[in-house]
């Protein structure tokens, strides 16, 4: 329903302004009914009854950390988002959930760097939940988008900042990393955290997930995904699951 919702404001809303206040109402909304944007999230529930940090890793507006607030009631959440037109609706999200939420205006990647961010834009409507740090991910995302709204999609780029986690002297409990085709790079860039702090990652598929879980593996990492219906991790994959999880063994 909600992918439905986004869908039709692609197609028929062209001004920034409006979207994002029509993106600012639905968070509204999934905060109020408790339903997250991404369902995959409620697997983090099995870390609900402890303290931590829930850290969100490529926040875009913040529909994931609306999400791990009411599915983490006792955690803290952080983001990171380097769009910075992303940057005012990551501030509404603040107001929203108080001082439990912050968030950096960094990308996470292996090294620190400065990088060309490639937004997709239909007509003047920047679609950021579909930027990338890789221009391919991005063509691709157009061409999706292109059939999703009978529009024409063009590529933005931009600047941004990127910096190693391990470099930040951050322990997360839970970690969600949807940065469309850098997920590599990004586990990279924390090794010491995963070897240190053990925490839950969900991670979005992405055609780097082999070396993803080879990377992950040599670190202890086993392999699972979320049961909507059951509301349990299993080995094999439920059909129209679109995110998988690390798990660590303690």
């Amino acid at each position: 329903m909600i992918a439905a919702i986004r869908t039709f404001l692609r197609r028929f809303i062209s001004n920034p302004r409006i979207y994002g206040l029509a993106r600012q109402a639905m968070l509204v909304g999934q905060y109020m009914l408790r339903r997250p944007d991404e369902p995959d999230l409620l697997a983090f529930a099995c870390r609900r009854d402890r303290r931590g940090l829930a850290v969100d890793i490529g926040a875009n507006g913040g529909q994931s950390a609306v999400a791990l607030a009411f599915i983490l009631p006792a955690h803290e959440i952080m983001s990171f988002e380097p769009n910075p037109a992303l940057w005012p609706e990551l501030d509404f999200v603040r107001r929203l959930l108080g001082p439990r939420f912050s968030y950096r205006k960094l990308g996470l990647g292996d090294r620190r760097a400065s990088m060309a961010l490639y937004v997709p834009q239909v007509g003047d409507l920047p679609i950021t939940t579909r930027a990338s740090l890789s221009r391919e991910e991005a063509e691709a995302h157009c061409a999706r988008l292109e059939r999703e709204t009978a529009r024409k999609a063009t590529i933005a780029d931009l600047a941004v900042d990127i910096v190693p986690f391990d470099e930040l002297g951050i322990a997360p409990d839970v970690v969600k990393i949807d940065v469309e085709g850098f997920e590599l790079q990004v586990l990279q860039g924390m090794r010491a955290t995963l070897a240190a702090s053990r925490p839950i990652l969900m991670l979005e598929a992405n055609a780097n997930d082999s070396e993803c879980r080879a990377f992950l593996s040599a670190l202890g990492y086993r392999f699972a995904y979320f049961d909507r219906k059951q509301r349990i991790f299993v080995e094999e994959r439920p059909e129209g699951a679109g995110n998988w999880f690390a798990l660590p063994d303690c």
